[in-house]
C-alpha cells in the first residue's frame, strides 16, 4: 500500500511538474510573439511599457505612509470669467394671442 501512495505521489507531482514548464514555455512563446509583433509595427513593446510604469509607480510611492511635501501638480487655478448675457424676448412674447 505505501508503494502505490508514493507512486500516486510521485505520478501526480511530474505531471504539476509538466503542466508548470509546458505554460511557462507558452507564456515565453507568447511574449516573444508580441514582442516581434509590436516592433513590425514600430512601437515599443508592451513589455517594456509595463515594466516602465511599474517602475515609475514604485519610484512615487510613498515612503512608510507619510505624505510628500509640495504638490506634483503645481497647475495654476483661474477663475471663470463672468460674462453678462442681453436680456431676450421671451418664447412667451412671440405666441400669437388666441
Amino acid at each position: 500500500m505505501q508503494f502505490i501512495a508514493w507512486s500516486f505521489r510521485v505520478f501526480f507531482s511530474l505531471l504539476g511538474l509538466v503542466f508548470v514548464l509546458s505554460m511557462l514555455c507558452v507564456l515565453l512563446i507568447a511574449l516573444i510573439f508580441g514582442a516581434l509583433w509590436s516592433l513590425l509595427r514600430g512601437r515599443k513593446p508592451e513589455v517594456a511599457v509595463v515594466w516602465q510604469r511599474y517602475q515609475d509607480m514604485a519610484r512615487n510611492k510613498t515612503p512608510f505612509g507619510t505624505w510628500r511635501t509640495g504638490s506634483q501638480n503645481d497647475a495654476e487655478v483661474v477663475d471663470v470669467e463672468v460674462k453678462e448675457v442681453p436680456e431676450v424676448a421671451r418664447p412667451q412674447d412671440r405666441l400669437p394671442h388666441p
